[in-house]
């Protein structure tokens, strides 16, 4: 588990790079993306999904059910689960992680900032947040250009001193298809395709499959998938991170 919270916050730092769209793209909004990806943006005080998760790499093979619970701004709760027994949790906030490894009845904390210094890695919680929500990255200045145009899909795409930014967009059903972000002279690469989506009362879409590769030194090859089959928002819930005393470890 370890391993995916790693890689959560090196997709934080690969979104932290992405760029803002430009709002001129077009003069007429049902044409602009921006006008649609900023609708398209779910900011629920509170969000529970319930998923199953694989994850595979060249060191690992790893399945169970992942609980992640977010609070809007504040915090993310991971709970792994491996034949209905929690084997490990997480809490996440905005300047540090907690980690409980059930099955070795040891814990660890430390500021977000180990993790900055440790993987050379400048983690953001707000673009973990938009990660869980499947939301477009829209922070940071430079602009798209627009790659390729078609009839019921727009391919948008920025090239930067960070990497080459891209992204597709379902023009026909207003919803984000794939994120990809690749920075030859760190040897980075990240993708995240989104579908099965499902219509919220908010009248808002929710993407309950993801499907990510990522490759980096710190993570090697590494592909994992996030298959949702429950969310729901704005319903207060408990971030509860009790540690035994039996366990080991600290900062």
């Amino acid at each position: 588990m370890r391993k995916l919270i790693l890689a959560c916050f090196l997709l934080s730092v690969i979104l932290s790079c992405s760029p803002k769209l430009n709002k001129n793209l077009t003069a007429n909004e049902e044409e602009n993306p921006a006008y649609f990806l900023e609708k398209a943006v779910l900011s629920p005080d509170w969000m529970e999904g319930r998923c199953q998760l694989q994850m595979e790499s060249e060191s690992m093979n790893l399945s169970g059910q992942a609980i992640i619970r977010v609070r809007k701004d504040s915090a993310v709760w991971v709970s792994l689960r491996k034949l209905g027994f929690e084997v490990g949790r997480a809490l996440i906030l905005k300047d540090s992680f907690f980690y409980l490894d059930r099955l070795n009845n040891h814990f660890q904390s430390f500021p977000i900032s180990y993790v900055q210094e440790k993987y050379h890695l400048p983690g953001d919680f707000f673009y973990l947040q938009a990660i869980i929500m499947g939301n477009a990255p829209l922070k940071n200045v430079s602009h798209f250009k627009l790659l390729k145009k078609e009839a019921a899909s727009w391919q948008l795409q920025n090239m930067s001193p960070d990497g080459i930014f891209s992204l597709d967009w379902d023009f026909a059903n207003k919803r984000m298809v794939a994120i990809e972000w690749n920075q030859p002279s760190g040897n980075k690469y990240f993708k995240m395709k989104l579908s099965d989506y499902k219509a919220l009362e908010s009248n808002q879409q929710f993407s309950y499959f993801r499907d990510l590769n990522i490759q980096s030194a710190e993570t090697g090859n590494l592909h994992v998938i996030l298959s949702f089959n429950q969310v729901q928002f704005n319903l207060p819930l408990s971030l509860r991170f009790d540690i035994p005393q039996r366990y080991s470890g600290g900062n």
